[in-house]
Formats: C-alpha cells, sequence, structure tokens
C-alpha cells in the first residue's frame, strides 16, 4: 500500500510541475511524430561534427538518436521542464550515448555561437523569438533544422512536406543564405531611405 501512495505522488507532483511549468513557459513539452523524426534524421549526414544544440528537447526522442547518428558531433539538448530532463539525464546515464549532454537551461540565455547545426521543434512564438537570436549568434556556416514550424521572415533552403498531422513540414536553413537574405534587405531599404 505504501508504495502505492508514493506512486501517486510522484505521479501527482510531476503532473503538477508540468502543469506549473506550462503556465511558465506557455506551452508543454510535446514529442516529435515518429515520421518528421526519421525525415529530420536521415537528412543529418552521419559524420556531421561540431555542435548540434536541440532546443527544447522534451524527452529525448530527437537528441539520442541525433547522438548516436553523429558520434563525432557534440550533441547539446536543452530542456527547461524538469520532469523530460530528468528522464533524459537518467537515459543518458544508464543508457549514453556519450556525446549526449543533456542542460536544463533556457536557451534564450545560451550563447549558441558554436553550433555547426541547430535542430528544434518549437512554437510559432519561440521561433519568432529566436530568428534574431541565432541571426546574431550563428555562423554563416550552421545549419538549422524546424520541426513544423517556419522560422517567420527567413527562406528555407528545402522544405520536406510530410503526410504527416501533427507534423506536416520539417524546414531546413543555411545561414550563408539566411544572413545574405538579410542583407540584401538592408540594402533595398537602404536605397529607399538614402
Amino acid at each position: 500500500m505504501l508504495f502505492e501512495y508514493c506512486l501517486l505522488a510522484v505521479v501527482l507532483g510531476s503532473v503538477a510541475v508540468s502543469l506549473a511549468y506550462t503556465a511558465i513557459t506557455g506551452i508543454s513539452p510535446v514529442s516529435s511524430t515518429r515520421q518528421s523524426r526519421k525525415r529530420m534524421l536521415r537528412s543529418i549526414p552521419a559524420d556531421q561534427g561540431g555542435t548540434i544544440y536541440e532546443l527544447g528537447a522534451g524527452w529525448g526522442a530527437v537528441a539520442f538518436p541525433l547522438a548516436r547518428r553523429c558520434p563525432d558531433a557534440t550533441v547539446v539538448a536543452y530542456e527547461l521542464y524538469p520532469v523530460p530532463w530528468l528522464y533524459m539525464k537518467l537515459c543518458r546515464m544508464l543508457f549514453g550515448p556519450h556525446n549526449l549532454k543533456v542542460r536544463r537551461r533556457n536557451f534564450f540565455r545560451e550563447n549558441l555561437a558554436k553550433a555547426s547545426l541547430v535542430v528544434c521543434y518549437l512554437y510559432p512564438g519561440a521561433m519568432e523569438k529566436l530568428s534574431s537570436k541565432l541571426v546574431l549568434e550563428l555562423e554563416p556556416r550552421a545549419r538549422v533544422i524546424s520541426n513544423t514550424f517556419a522560422i517567420p521572415s527567413w527562406t528555407p533552403q528545402l522544405v520536406q512536406n510530410l503526410e504527416d498531422v501533427m507534423c506536416p513540414q520539417v524546414f531546413h536553413y543555411e545561414m550563408h543564405s539566411v544572413i545574405a537574405n538579410i542583407q540584401q534587405h538592408i540594402g533595398v531599404l537602404s536605397s529607399i531611405i538614402g
């Protein structure tokens, strides 16, 4: 009987914490669908090196296979919610892989300049906020892959359409093209103003 009460307390505590973080962040952790994960992972070369950031990693459904697929890269999974973060942390300790780092931090407060690749599945408001951060911090050689939601005002190099109601598209961006597009718009505005 004591075990059942303890288990119930853990479950109710987890639900309460998740509800609190949903109120704080404005969204609950939602996992990518199997089809979208497979499509994203297949588009990343196995010899991808450098630092890969997964922003809003949730339960690690992308982070773990991504780290296994790219053993030469360091994969840093950011998740703010305590319950999914703890789950990822325990799975990483028990099963690896060793090139995966799990961080419970707000990625908006982190410097992402080391990124060779950024992978995310975030809601539209976060994508809009993330847009300027990535432009300011990422190197021109970096790439960004976004599940379901496009980055406002960016032109993707590739859009993969999926027959998936929950995750219908995957957007691929190359920072050198994004930066060139922004510079072109600034040039047009400068000629109009000046």
